[in-house]
């Protein structure tokens, strides 16, 4: 006994080299089952549509984003929680669009 908890001592119980436990092992639990990613069908359920802005935000609306090239639009932002504006731009490629989104100033 004195012989494995001199063992412990010495090795550890990790293999970081700080002696931290890694938690990076996100799981989310939907559904009776175990899902490295939230999947597309809850986030849809959940919180409507998504987008992912220009700087790699994700914000979700309740309905579909449909905002001409160079055209502003409110809607309200169901992850934030707050009215947000979008500005949607056709990507250089021309196969689609980006979007620039802000908080919305009330007024």
């Amino acid at each position: 006994m004195k012989y494995f908890l001199l063992l412990c001592l010495i090795v550890g119980c990790t293999n970081a080299p700080n002696g931290a436990f890694e938690t990076n092992t996100t799981a989310y639990y939907i559904d009776g089952k175990f899902h490295e990613e939230i999947p597309e069908e809850h986030i849809f359920k959940t919180w409507g549509y998504r987008i992912v802005d220009a700087m790699g935000n994700e914000h979700t609306y309740r309905t579909k984003v449909q905002i001409p090239h160079q055209r502003k639009g409110k809607k309200w932002c169901t992850i934030h929680r707050q009215l947000e504006e979008i500005k949607s731009h056709v990507t250089p490629k021309g196969d689609g669009y980006f979007y620039l989104v802000s908080r919305a100033k009330r007024g």
